[in-house]
Order: C-alpha cells, then sequence, then structure tokens
C-alpha cells in the first residue's frame, strides 16, 4: 500500500471509532493536506533546464515524474509547475503531463509562467509581445486544467501592466482560467500597488498571490502581507536560508501564515524555497520542514 493510500485509510479508521475532529483535519473539517501545495521550484536542481552551471544533475526530475514524487513522497496532491521546466509545448507532451497528473489524482493548482519579455514595458512592441507569451501560457494551462497562471514579474511601469493585464485576464476569462498577480520582486512588493491592480483591471478572474519572500525587510514583510491577505487566492509559503540545525533563519514563517490564518484565508499554500545556493542543502528536508510548519500553523 503506497503511503498515501495507507495515510488515508488510517485518517478514516480513526474518524469512524472516535467520531471527533483529529489533528490532522483544518478548521473546515478538511484534512490540512489538502491545504497544502508544492512547486517544482524548490527542486530546481534536479531538472536539467535550471540546475546550477557548476552542479551535477542528480535525481533527476521531469515534469512528467514530478506528479508521483510529489504524491508519494510528501502526500502533496496539490502540484504548482514552474514554466522553466517544460522540455517542450507540443500537444503529446502537454497530454502526457496531464495523463501523469491525473493518475497520481493530482491536481495543477497554479501555472509560474516566465517569459523573455515584460508585459509592463512601455515600448509597445515588447509590451504586446509579452501579451503574447502570458496567451501562449494560458492555453497550456487550459490544456493542463490549471486553477490559475501567475504572470511574470513586471518592473517597469504600472500603467502598462494594468494595460497588458486588462487583455490578459479577458484572453483568461475565455479560457477558464485565474490571473495572479505576484509580489515578484518588481512593481507589486508595494503593497498599495499590488491592491491597486484588482481595482484597475477590475475583473472577477484576477487575484493576488502573496510571496513570503519578496519584501525588503521583516516590517515590510509583515504590514504587506496583512494588507494583501484579503485579496489573496493562493499563498506562496517560501523559504529562504536555514542554518545547520534547519532553522529558518530569514523570517518567523510561522508568523506569515498566521497572518493569513488570522483574516480568514482558507486557500492553498504552496510550498516554495529560493535563498542562497547552497550545496549542502537537503531540500526533501526542507520542504518536510515547510510542511510541518504549515501544518502545525492552520
Amino acid at each position: 500500500m503506497k503511503r498515501r493510500d495507507f495515510m488515508l485509510q488510517a485518517t478514516l479508521s480513526a474518524a469512524a471509532i472516535t467520531g471527533m475532529p483529529l489533528a490532522c483535519l483544518g478548521k473546515s473539517g478538511k484534512s490540512k493536506m489538502e491545504r497544502i501545495g508544492l512547486t517544482t521550484v524548490v527542486f530546481r536542481n534536479r531538472f536539467a533546464s535550471t540546475k546550477s552551471k557548476n552542479q551535477e544533475l542528480e535525481n533527476e526530475l521531469t515534469l512528467l515524474s514530478t506528479p508521483e514524487y510529489f504524491a508519494d513522497r510528501f502526500d502533496v496532491h496539490k502540484v504548482e509547475m514552474w514554466t522553466n521546466h517544460f522540455e517542450s509545448t507540443s500537444k503529446s507532451y502537454l497530454k502526457e503531463i496531464k495523463k501523469s497528473l491525473q493518475k497520481q489524482h493530482c491536481t495543477l493548482i497554479n501555472l509560474q509562467s516566465e517569459g523573455k519579455f515584460d508585459p509592463s514595458d512601455p515600448l509597445e512592441e515588447n509590451r504586446l509581445k509579452a501579451v503574447m507569451e502570458v496567451k501562449n501560457w494560458i492555453d497550456i494551462a487550459k490544456t493542463l486544467q490549471s486553477e490559475s497562471l501567475r504572470v511574470k514579474s513586471m518592473k517597469k511601469s504600472y500603467p502598462h501592466a494594468v494595460l497588458s493585464l486588462k487583455e490578459i485576464t479577458s484572453y483568461a476569462k475565455s479560457k477558464g482560467i485565474r490571473i495572479l498577480i505576484e509580489n515578484h520582486n518588481d512593481l507589486f512588493s508595494d503593497y498599495t500597488t499590488h491592491i491597486s491592480t484588482m481595482k484597475d483591471v477590475s475583473t472577477d478572474n484576477i487575484g493576488l498571490l502573496a510571496d513570503f519572500g519578496n519584501y525588503s525587510s521583516n516590517a515590510v514583510r509583515f504590514e504587506s502581507l496583512k494588507h494583501i491577505a484579503p485579496y489573496t487566492k493562493l499563498v506562496s509559503a517560501k523559504t529562504k536560508d536555514f542554518t545547520d540545525q534547519m532553522a529558518h533563519s530569514a523570517y518567523d514563517f510561522q508568523r506569515c501564515i498566521r497572518i493569513f490564518e488570522d483574516q480568514g484565508y482558507q486557500g492553498i499554500y504552496s510550498c516554495e524555497q529560493w535563498g542562497k545556493a547552497n550545496p549542502n542543502y537537503d531540500y526533501e528536508k526542507i520542504t518536510d520542514w515547510m510542511i510541518e510548519n504549515i501544518k502545525e500553523s492552520i
């Protein structure tokens, strides 16, 4: 019996015997694991396209093998995929990814899209190229039945970002895809600008993606998260650097989660890590740490 099947059976059996809520159940009565996701970004050094140049490729992962790995190793069925990890965008390749997700009973919660061009570029030629790049990923998100798509970082002009987002969200709405805007060390790491997109774009298929890590200081971080929480549709529960004793040294991870829980957030916390390149890091242990700390806080 696979680990996830064993855990599910144990949970159901215990609930049937006791008739009482279990510690593994959240406030809604659902398993806490249903509110935990995981992005391929964490394991970027195991993907040929994103590994460090000075590092050997070991225990290689691909998007085809990721759903089984996430489900069996971590009991996570909410999957985020970074578009830098797509080996192809052919119909046959996308069909295989979809089959892999379905086989493991996984849901694709978000595509973290990238591209060569910035949707906020004042140069119209480049802005339109950026919009087309995002539209192409929206088509792929539709094929893979992703719940949402995160637009790449926008660093140049807020009015041009809004112009592009209006075009992008209109196209995404026709495909049944929600567009997420992240504080991505860009225009939207200012929470006032981040929130303004909700009013200025004004459509029901846009929401904020809150990333714990992408702020200049702890004071800015905690204040910003409080403001954007009501508009957040997905949380990137990011960690950065760890000590040798597996203590997260960058900021209070659980405090970030409590900010969202205190404001009634009921969505998914997707585990992510991005810090200094450390060849000694065990990313499986880091992922275990993130999952356990989220479970303790929700």
